[in-house]
């Protein structure tokens, strides 16, 4: 018999300060292979974000929480659940194979295991009812006494107890006080590395690659589960560690194998050893970089790509108030109106943004948007039979992953917008998209964007060479087929007056704004003079000095992933996403920090005009009224009109600090457009 779940007490939208979830009394047992019975119980604690302005300790049946993964969605097995006098069953729910070992394993012998299990304590099948509860996940887990992580059941190696027996000494040697003294310190660190490598050059295939490819490694969900929880176990078949001990020797091991570990074992190594003790004043301003770091973190359903982390950004960025920093949960919402409008609630965090900070949430809204693309072509995935929504171009569509590192925003006294009236972007939804309406400048057309393969960069320094000296031969060749210099001097950029090379170096850089900072540039601010400086003096031979200059190597590599570099009619040079082609516009937006390449849609193409671009049906704006009557337009046959795609952020040297408002003086209110982006 199915067990069918009573309604909870308190309901979504009651304000009483409490909210109701279910807990499972799972019942003990001495037989290993008994079936598994339990009762649930309902108990109530604080909606911290309605009912109170700080935590506090509530009198509830105390619990922990159960983090593991639920795997493939297939339910082979049964909880049976009894009525609350433990007489009679009530039913059997379904569950996976997975929660089915971590129940049986982390049952006990003697007494009740008191758990809260999202897949159990959860009406699933109750759409309220999960919204509201995968909504105050957050205070779920920070209510529970610790959380018990199901890594899984151990393999016929014996993975789990090896590495967890390993972590365990490990932390135990680092933890250990003897050799603290700094001139007894090196015994401790030599023992330590012994240890490490003894454990690393077992046998393959190692016990710790099996370990980290488990699947609770890369759930999603896990993240807030971790984050939130007040104290945190970590179990594998009959193995465990306390997250203390497990975070110490992941942070060794991350710290001491630089060359053993895959990227993806790195990856996991890295966010392990660090996710309970992250800086939150490093965080307190840029929460779409916590979804960024998180990137490889997988769930199944697409709108748990935010809902798995609304909890954490919540909890790293406490002065959002709450649920207004990212919307409600809600899985009646289509995948593209959750992105759509969790795009929407970052880019009105400029509204609580500082006006002399450097970060702009719309600008990074709109570079994410372009920056994470998928794995696989749009057509591919159509025809997989894989749901492909039709989310805005200007939406991040978080199922993909990071295809290039969103340029830095210059600093107020170094903005690309400076000059053009601030005016926070409209939103105009109609039925069939829901776009962004800017005012700002088309302010030049690109005629051509050349590749940079960056792999050989990262092999031998005469690969490098060779690699960035083809690169050149192209840049020149386009120099020449495009008429870039006119009757210029085709050793000078014009917008600078500074040699054609010297601005090309600078701009495959971004004028040094994407320095690592453990990079030899970062050093000082007089390396990059010197870097230009030898350039000079080396007769502009670029290539030539690479081998003194290892660093620019590494500099570009950083820069250039996924994109371009690009050449335009008014002769400005710069890099921009490697999807970018000749015809599209560079635009200068209002309220954002940098420029955008924008592609007229439906077909119009973008010509110059007295030294402007000018698009067909691209909109004037010189007042309220004006702007009105555009909205009103457009609202009537959206599609009748023209709009543009995003393509991506740019930087175009010489055109970062306000140069446009400059160069257009007068003439700036009649070269204003409002910029529909669908």
């Amino acid at each position: 018999m199915k067990y069918e779940y009573a309604p909870l007490s308190i309901q979504p939208g009651d304000s009483k300060g409490m909210f109701s979830i279910r807990l499972l009394h799972l019942l003990p047992s001495t037989d290993r292979d008994a079936k598994l019975e339990c009762q649930l119980v309902e108990t109530q604690i604080p909606d911290y974000l309605r009912g109170h302005s700080t935590p506090r300790r509530s009198t509830h049946v105390q619990y922990q929480a159960l983090s593991y993964a639920w795997g493939e969605p297939e339910f082979p097995k049964s909880l049976h659940v009894l009525q609350a006098d433990g007489a009679l069953p009530a039913g059997a729910i379904d569950i996976t194979e997975n929660l089915h070992s971590a129940l049986r394993n982390l049952r006990k012998r003697d007494k009740t295991l008191v758990l809260w299990v999202d897949a159990v304590c959860i009406d699933q099948s109750n759409i309220p009812e999960r919204n509201s509860q995968v909504s105050n996940i957050p205070q779920t887990y920070a209510e529970a006494v610790g959380v018990l992580v199901w890594l899984g059941t151990d393999d016929a190696q014996h993975d789990g107890r090896l590495c967890l027996g390993f972590f365990t000494e490990l932390a135990a040697l680092i933890a250990s006080d003897s050799d603290r003294d700094d001139q007894g310190s090196w015994r401790k660190r030599f023992k330590i590395n012994q240890a490490v490598s003894a454990f690393l050059d077992s046998p393959q295939p190692r016990p710790i690659a099996s370990f980290l490819a488990r699947p609770w490694f890369r759930r999603r969900w896990i993240v807030q589960e971790v984050v939130l929880a007040n104290d945190v176990s970590v179990h594998c078949g009959e193995s465990g560690i306390q997250w203390n001990a497990f975070e110490l020797a992941l942070t060794e091991l991350f710290e001491n194998d630089k060359g053993g570990f895959s990227d993806e074992h790195r990856t996991t190594l890295r966010i392990m050893s660090r996710i309970r003790h992250t800086d939150l004043g490093a965080k307190s301003q840029v929460p779409l970089d916590s979804l960024v770091e998180f990137d490889s973190f997988v769930c199944s359903d697409p709108r748990d790509r935010l809902y798995a982390l609304y909890g954490v950004i919540q909890h790293w960025f406490p002065g959002s108030q709450g649920k207004a920093q990212t919307g409600s949960i809600d899985y009646a919402l289509s995948i593209r109106e959750v992105f759509t409008n969790f795009a929407i609630f970052m880019m009105r965090l400029n509204d609580t943004m500082r006006s002399d900070t450097t970060y702009n949430p719309v600008t990074h809204v709109l570079q994410l948007a372009t920056a994470i693309q998928q794995q696989t072509p749009r057509e591919a995935r159509l025809m997989t039979g894989e749901v492909c929504e039709n989310i805005p171009s200007w939406v991040p569509d978080w199922t993909g992953t990071l295809s290039n590192t969103p340029l830095n925003h210059s600093p107020t006294d170094r903005d690309a917008s400076s000059g053009i009236p601030k005016r926070q972007a409209d939103i105009l939804t109609s039925e069939h998209d829901t776009r962004l309406l800017f005012i700002g400048l088309v302010y030049d057309i690109v005629i051509a964007n050349i590749s940079l393969d960056i792999g050989p960069l990262f092999r031998a320094i005469h690969e490098a060479k060779a690699t960035l000296n083809d690169f050149l031969c192209s840049v020149a060749k386009s120099f020449n087929e495009t008429g870039f210099f006119g009757a210029a001097d085709h050793n000078v950029y014009q917008p600078t007056g500074q040699h054609i090379i010297s601005a090309l170096a600078t701009a495959l850089v971004a004028n040094w704004e994407h320095t690592p900072a453990n990079s030899y540039f970062a050093q000082h601010p007089r390396f990059p003079n010197n870097f230009l400086e030898q350039l000079s003096s080396s007769k502009h031979h670029l290539p030539e000095i690479l081998h003194k200059w290892p660093a620019y190597v590494e500099l570009i590599t950083v820069t250039m992933r996924g994109r371009g570099f690009f050449l335009t009619k008014l002769g400005y040079i710069g890099i921009c996403t490697a999807n970018v082609q000749a015809g599209d516009v560079v635009c200068i937006l209002s309220d954002t920090r940098i420029p955008f390449i924008l592609r007229p849609k439906g077909g119009r193409t973008a010509t110059l005009q007295d030294g402007s671009p000018s698009v067909p049906d691209c909109y004037q704006f010189r007042n309220e009224t004006q702007f009105k009557e555009v909205v009103s337009m457009l609202e009537d046959e959206p599609s009748a009109h023209c709009a543009y795609q995003l393509m991506g952020d740019a930087y175009v040297h010489g055109l970062m600090n306000g140069e446009a408002a400059k160069r257009l003086g007068s003439q700036l209110g009649d070269s204003l457009r409002i910029l529909p982006i669908a």
